[in-house]
């Protein structure tokens, strides 16, 4: 059976293809894709450092159906060996020796995708496709979340008011927080976190930060802004080298601060992030649909990936409508 995808063949060679449907295997059902965001690390690999091989198809931000009993579901894209230290614990997030839908084999920029059924979480009925397909960004954001230690009345500061973000404030705010404060270097992003009752930082001392850039002068601003005793969580994957100064390594140890990082989320049987991020986006806990700011269908595959590439208006998550 062919299906339509957006195929990688080579840096900046992504075509809208006819291509075979693999047939699932007995640990998997096929998804019937209805909504694929499209994430920076899928831009990085389209016009920067390129795919670990090809063809491939991206996208790991994907909702859709099941085949076999029509449920609405989204796909924790990670999967793990289930042999190594880190998933004898359930840490599958630290896999030494893991795959990935839509990085190291095909992801959900297509028609239908056989996944595995232990990636596939359903939701309500009542949920929206299209918020459905953040559940990734979503997920992480809750995982970062939790390590802010938050009290009521906590003020937060975040750097970086993309999708993430935004999420990551919404979570704090239903964990007490009182005020969340925002840094970009796009004004229209400060603008736009005010509808969420959001704020742009202008110095306040706060209770704990989220380096979420990745950048050397948004850690020196974390580490600046927290209180003492506060907590600094690093979240933003960094492009090259972070430096830091003097001063800046006295503010860790000078006000003892928390420091802490953050990677992917948690999925076990234990806590699973991504069912509650699925839950919360169903019930209308997080408002993630107005995060959406262009649509695209796969044949236009290209020029979504020039818009985000280019940058050259204001751009917040581009979803592929599939289904």
């Amino acid at each position: 059976m062919l299906i339509k995808a957006a195929v990688l063949h080579g840096i900046k060679d992504l075509r809208c293809e006819q291509v075979e449907l693999l047939e699932a295997q007995n640990d998997e059902d096929v998804i019937l894709v209805s909504a694929s965001g499209i994430c920076g690390s899928d831009v990085d690999r389209v016009y920067g450092k390129g795919a670990y091989h090809y063809p491939i198809v991206l996208g790991h931000e994907f909702s859709g159906y099941r085949k076999s009993n029509g449920k609405k579901a989204v796909v924790f894209p990670l999967i793990p060996c289930m042999k190594c230290a880190m998933c004898t614990i359930g840490e599958y997030a630290g896999c030494s020796d893991y795959s990935y839908y839509g990085s190291r084999r095909d992801g959900g920029f297509m028609e239908q995708i056989p996944i595995k059924n232990w990636n596939i979480i359903e939701a309500p009925d009542e949920s929206d496709m299209e918020s459905l397909a953040m559940a990734e960004p979503a997920a992480v954001a809750l995982h970062t979340a939790d390590k802010l230690g938050i009290r009521a009345g906590y003020n937060i500061l975040i750097t970086g008011a993309g999708p993430i973000g935004v999420m990551l404030g919404q979570w704090a705010k239903n964990m007490g927080a009182y005020k969340i404060y925002f840094t970009d270097i796009d004004s229209r992003k400060l603008d736009s976190v005010k509808d969420y009752g959001f704020f742009a930082y202008s110095g306040e001392t706060v209770d704990a930060a989220v380096e979420g850039v990745g950048v050397s002068q948004t850690l020196a601003l974390c580490l600046e802004a927290v209180a003492p005793n506060g907590t600094l969580v690093l979240m933003g994957n960094p492009p090259g080298g972070i430096n830091l100064t003097q001063k800046e390594y006295w503010h860790i140890l000078r006000k003892q601060l928390t420091v802490k990082g953050t990677w992917n989320s948690t999925y076990n049987e234990f806590r699973n992030e991504w069912k509650l991020a699925v839950d919360a986006i169903a019930s209308g806990l997080l408002d993630v649909k107005n995060l959406v700011s262009h649509r695209f269908a796969l044949d236009d595959c290209t020029k979504a990936f020039e818009l985000l590439h280019k940058r050259e208006e204001f751009i917040n998550r581009v979803m592929f409508t599939i289904s």
